[in-house]
């Protein structure tokens, strides 16, 4: 039976060319490397750039600019010259706690009678709800203020207002339609789509109303909180863009010098003392937000709170070692969720179902989050885990989903069926009366499956920087040295994470031999050495241990990777190895191959002594007239591949390959695949005459079974196909040559091509 896509599902490569709109001037600046992948992430201006790279040039949204936020100051001003008490209403995630934090912190020095309330997950859920409502408004709370929810509670919130409470939302969920009737709901999803702020999460709502509030009192000092800031947008998983990016980028340098105790001592230990550089937006996603939100998901997350705020050193130390053992805790838990999902997952067929919605007794809902992004990535199918409460008759779940694929629209679809439900596009909670379980994960499951296209389940791998590596050792330059340059140009668009990944860099054409590829002392993972100048650099593919005689066999590997920084401070950075595939099979020439001369007449008219040259324009190899001795090649066209340039070069044998090709033209792609598309439904299949009307390849269309393979297959190819495309557009005739001459001599490797 087929159990869907699972972690060892063959990566989908995507080298992404450098767009047309790539700007010099940023190259001159930053860096080839830099400008290019600012290229591709829509930076094509000096003002876009300078602004992205360097906060001192980006321009700070006014807080007034967010809806309702100028009312909720009002109000929250008169408490404070009333003496009202105010509870502030965070939730029990790291974005929940961070938020409930920085409002404590910013508020008391400013004078305000101010307490704090936060759900227990596993008994309360997210959001206001009636039990605790009610604790709240009898201990004389006069103004709610909730932090990261409250926007999905109207009727909480008219029970309050009932009261004579006010209630001031401060959220960034999905917006319900009608918004609660509270004092103020202040939601940066109530803005347009390409606003600043859309972006910012609780934290970040949080304190663009400190900063209001600060400014209101002419008072200084609202950027000490920007630690906390950081630390919940970057768990929140928030997209680093724009104003979240800019919070984020001022944060880093508080939460390094962070004179918060607990904050200090979860640094210290989640460093290990290792640590010999100053905290990153990954040390936050991967060391600090996971110790953050295991209170909340095993404990009380009142604790974290705690933590975050207190000013005893002992006490933090006291939190921070208890958060550690919950934290093994989790792991264990976690990994008991995931073993027992994934044996009722193997009874499924995710070819036909699409989606996971599962449930069982015994999981601790605190875990089931992790748990589900664990399935997601291992099957590649949404994902939805239930906790069964036999004892209150109800089940709690958690799930997260593909990019693409929202889980909050199908949420949406059962909601009937729901006793509550919501969240993010990617990550939602839902609560459900057990009596009817069995309706909600069919409904569930249908909805998102019919969510999911072939596309979202593909591990799509875009790779924005290429080098040739057996090319560029060859040359003069260190290959080390080349990456240690690429590393220090890519530095500059940290932070990343959510909305700006690190990116992606492909080694190809790699030699692996018993110096260079091996494994670490205990087996589990393959490491990659390259020697150089500057010293070696480590490159490791975690978990593939077990894969190296596989790859011992491959002549040549092309390895995609990300370079991050050495913790331990050893090397400038160290390599993180995320998909490795054979260079490709070639078929080896009979003779060795004869010096090329390259004669370059791009964007140039070919002289009258040309004319009787064999030109390529685009045919299939084999079809061209069988040439003379010594030949004189012109390619009218650049080919698809280097594959295809291989197979033209082998036929001819040139001695003199002129260069005669103008940049191909890309847009008119597009309209070419609608209608190979269009032909393909009415059933006309033939790839020599589909190849004809559309000039794409003949084997590329015969390798077509299904119309559902033309965004896949085919897009995949022409995306490198305008990479390849970009790079002999732009290489010198030397580079060029030397492509050429590997590509005829005994042993060929597919080349690939550096984008320098």
């Amino acid at each position: 039976m087929d159990y869907g896509w699972r972690e060892d599902t063959p990566h989908r490569w995507e080298l992404l060319p450098t767009p047309p709109q790539f700007n010099p001037q940023l190259s001159r600046e930053y860096g080839k490397y830099a400008a290019k992948v600012m290229a591709l992430r829509g930076l094509h201006t000096w003002e876009q750039a300078q602004a992205f790279v360097d906060p001192e040039h980006y321009s700070p949204t006014p807080p007034a600019s967010l809806p309702d936020l100028e009312r909720a100051v009002a109000r929250l001003l008169q408490a404070r010259e009333r003496g009202e008490t105010l509870c502030i209403w965070g939730d029990f995630d790291c974005d929940g706690v961070t938020s409930t934090s920085l409002l404590l912190s910013a508020l008391q020095p400013l004078g305000f009678r101010v307490q704090f309330s936060i759900p227990l997950r596993s008994t309360e859920g997210h959001g206001l709800n009636p039990q605790r409502l009610q604790q709240v408004l009898a201990q004389g709370c006069q103004v709610i203020l909730t932090v990261d929810c409250g926007v999905g509670n109207a009727a909480e919130i008219a029970t309050a207002q009932a009261q004579g409470v006010d209630v001031i939302v401060t959220d960034h969920h999905m917006l319900p339609d009608p918004l609660p009737a509270a004092y103020a709901v202040v939601n940066p999803l109530r803005l347009p789509a390409e606003h600043p702020l859309r972006f910012l999460p609780g934290v970040g709502v949080a304190y663009k109303l400190a900063e209001a509030l600060y400014q209101a009192l002419g008072i200084p000092g609202v950027e000490q909180h920007l630690d906390l800031v950081a630390v919940g947008i970057v768990a929140d998983v928030a997209v680093l863009q724009r104003e979240c990016r800019y919070l984020v980028q001022r944060g880093l340098p508080v939460l390094a010098s962070t004179q918060r105790p607990g904050l200090r001592a979860l640094l210290a230990q989640v460093s290990n003392g290792q640590l010999q550089r100053s905290p990153t937006a990954q040390d936050i996603a991967f060391r600090i937000a996971p110790k953050l939100n295991v209170i909340g998901r095993l404990e009380d997350a009142s604790l974290a709170v705690e933590l975050l705020t207190t000013s005893d050193p002992e006490r933090a130390q006291a939190l921070v070692q208890r958060f550690v053992a919950l934290d093994e805790e989790r792991r264990q838990l976690t990994q008991q969720v995931i073993q027992e999902a994934s044996q009722q997952v193997e009874s499924l067929d995710l070819t036909r179902e699409g989606a996971i919605v599962l449930a069982e007794a015994g999981w601790n809902p605190g875990v089931l989050g992790i748990a589900a992004a664990r399935l997601v990535e291992q099957y590649r199918c949404p994902t939805v885990l239930i906790a069964k409460d036999e004892a209150t008759g109800l089940g709690h779940g958690s799930g997260r989903s593909l990019p693409g694929v929202n889980l909050v629209e199908a949420i949406e679809a059962v909601r009937p069926l729901l006793r509550r439900g919501g969240g993010h596009p990617m990550a939602a909670g839902i609560q459900v009366d057990l009596a009817c379980l069995a309706a909600v994960q069919l409904a569930l499951q249908r909805e998102l499956a019919a969510r999911v296209s072939p596309d979202q389940q593909a591990r799509a791998l875009a790779v924005e920087i290429i080098l040739d590596w057996e090319l560029l050792v060859s040359q003069d330059r260190d290959g080390v040295a080349e990456l240690d340059e690429v590393y220090r140009q890519l530095q500059l668009l940290q932070p990343f994470g959510h909305g700006n990944p690190n990116p992606v860099v492909a080694l190809m054409n790699f030699r692996p031999n018993s110096s260079n590829l091996g494994v670490s002392r205990n087996g589990r993972h393959l490491k990659f050495e390259l020697q150089g100048s500057p010293g070696s650099r480590t490159l490791w593919f975690w978990q593939a241990g077990e894969e190296l005689e596989r790859w011992q066999k491959c002549q040549a590997l092309d390895i995609a990777l990300q370079l991050e920084a050495d913790d331990r401070g050893k090397q400038p950075w160290q390599g993180k190895v995320l998909a490795v595939r054979p260079s490709g099979e070639w078929q080896a020439p009979t003779l060795s191959a004869p010096p090329i001369e390259i004669q370059d007449f791009r964007q140039k008219p070919l002289p009258d002594s040309l004319k009787g040259a064999i030109c390529y324009d685009g045919q299939e190899a084999e079809n061209l007239v069988p040439p003379p001795k010594g030949a004189k090649l012109v390619l009218a066209r650049w080919p698809w591949l280097p594959a295809d340039l291989a197979q033209l070069l082998q036929q001819v044998q040139p001695r003199t390959l002129i260069l005669a090709a103008s940049a191909s033209p890309w847009e008119q792609i597009p309209a070419r695949v609608n209608w190979l598309m269009q032909q393909w439904q009415a059933g006309q299949r033939d790839p020599e005459e589909l190849a004809a009307a559309t000039g794409f390849p003949r084997q590329w269309l015969a390798e077509l079974d299904s119309p559902e393979q033309i965004p896949t297959l085919l897009m995949g190819r022409l995306q490198e196909s305008q990479a390849f495309h970009r790079w002999l557009d732009e290489a010198s005739p030397t580079q060029i040559a030397q492509l050429c001459q590997r590509l005829l001599r005994p042993d060929p490797r597919p080349a690939a091509y550096s984008q320098k």
